[in-house]
């Protein structure tokens, strides 16, 4: 989930729609200044039983003395230290204390291995590694959700309350899931509208490669990603693959009228979070609320409670992949990149995005919940779109300033070839020591 750690002086005047299509406008940028950006979220293990290490029970010191000894700059929320900055880049904790990595946004997936190799190892030096093991998997494997107790994040604790009026598994995306998201610039506005369009209906296929979730609370879920599945149930107000949006042409003010009636999930009034009010933003930026009109800030907050499979801020952001360890983390940004950034390849994907229709993403979406590569869509496996998707990534990539980029496709190909979603590589029913095994950083 986005951190907001700072409010820009120009952001205090109150918006109006235009002002909200604008601020999409202000994201585009010639290719030469695109950049890539990563979160890569992390769950605290304890070694021995498996469970979720909270906030409370661990993370907030481990946060406390990375600032100490590392010259990150620490952040409180409620008086608790719950973010750390560095140059560009934040590490910040999500409701159930899984640990986020922000990367500063860079040119060359290699710069995205170099921070995340750093912030490991960062973590590791002040962890004792016989009783903590850094893991990457879509769900917390062996905590129930009612076993970890939520942060003490403001934000945090009124989406906990309204979350679970709206879905079933609101908090279970909380505080036992995990994943890796990437960001994208673009050129204009019909540049976001193809990329955005190409994230949507090509995330089910390429989140088969990702899928890792097999276990929660110790037993098997009988799925590749119970992550995939806890998604789906979301607040449908909120989320989704905006079928209704691919219908057209995506466009700024199309995608922003969607945001606009998104109900609000929470309000933060001059550093203040008050519980939802029962309106839209668009309510809110007519009419008001207890003579308070929304600013840039609020739209920019408002939109990170918008859980779509992709969205659009001042960038794209691609949501739906399982946490992995490396190497396959990186492969997440490696496949959007070779997609999405050279013109050829943006082609070539728009052109098989034609074969995911969008009415037919919320099943494929299951589909590769349930069976990950194993899934079918038009009468071929999962496997067999991806070696598309992944074979036009490579040639995006080597059409790019650093052609070796394309080695970070390697584990996809492994994972297509081995014919298995991550997640069913897993050793289900084997000792605690075993999982971790297969979902610890190396």
């Amino acid at each position: 989930m986005s951190t907001h750690l700072r409010r820009n002086a120009t952001d205090d005047s109150p918006v109006s729609e235009a002002d909200l299509i604008a601020y999409f406008a202000d994201g585009c940028k010639p290719p030469e200044r695109w950049r890539v950006g990563a979160e890569f979220e992390k769950f605290a293990l304890d070694r021995t039983t498996g469970k979720q290490i909270g906030f409370d029970s661990g993370i907030e010191s481990r946060l406390c003395q990375l600032a100490e000894r590392f010259e990150w700059e620490a952040h409180e929320e409620a008086g608790r230290v719950t973010t750390l900055s560095r140059g560009g880049s934040t590490i910040s904790v999500e409701p159930g204390g899984q640990v986020e990595l922000s990367t500063a946004p860079v040119t060359d997936i290699a710069e995205l291995k170099v921070e995340l190799d750093q912030h490991l190892a960062e973590l590791r030096a002040v962890c004792d590694p016989t009783r903590v093991a850094w893991c990457a998997a879509g769900v917390s494997p062996f905590s129930k959700v009612e076993e970890v107790p939520l942060n003490p994040r403001p934000r945090h604790r009124l989406m906990a309350e309204y979350l679970p009026t709206r879905c079933e598994y609101g908090l279970h995306m909380m505080k036992a899931t995990a994943s890796t998201q990437v960001t994208f610039d673009f050129a204009d506005e019909a540049d976001a509208g193809r990329k955005f369009g190409v994230a949507l209906c090509l995330s089910p296929v390429v989140n088969a490669m990702f899928a890792n979730s097999p276990l929660y609370a110790g037993k098997p879920t009988g799925l590749a990603s119970f992550r995939g599945r806890i998604w789906q149930g979301m607040d449908p107000d909120r989320s989704g693959f905006l079928t209704e949006l691919l219908a057209g042409e995506v466009s700024f003010d199309r995608w922003a009228g969607f945001v606009l009636d998104v109900p609000l999930l929470f309000t933060e009034i001059d550093g203040t979070f008050r519980p939802a009010p029962g309106i839209t933003f668009r309510e809110w930026m007519n009419h008001g609320l207890d003579g308070y009109f929304p600013t840039l800030h609020e739209w920019d907050v408002h939109i990170s409670t918008v859980f779509t499979e992709a969205r659009m801020k001042r960038f794209i952001e691609v949501r739906g992949a399982d946490a992995n360890p490396t190497p396959l983390a990186l492969a997440v940004p490696a496949v959007w990149k070779g997609l999405l950034y050279d013109s050829d390849a943006l082609a070539a994907a728009v052109e098989l995005a034609t074969q995911f229709p969008p009415a037919e993403l919320g099943g494929l979406s299951d589909a590769a919940a349930r069976q990950g590569l194993r899934a079918t869509h038009r009468g071929k496996p999962f496997g067999e779109w991806c070696q598309q998707v992944v074979a036009i990534a490579d040639a995006g990539l080597r059409q790019g300033d650093n052609p070796d980029e394309a080695r970070f496709l390697d584990p996809l190909r492994e994972v297509i070839a081995f014919g298995r979603s991550p997640g069913e590589r897993w050793p289900i029913g084997g000792s605690v020591a075993d999982i971790l095994a297969a979902c610890e950083y190396p």
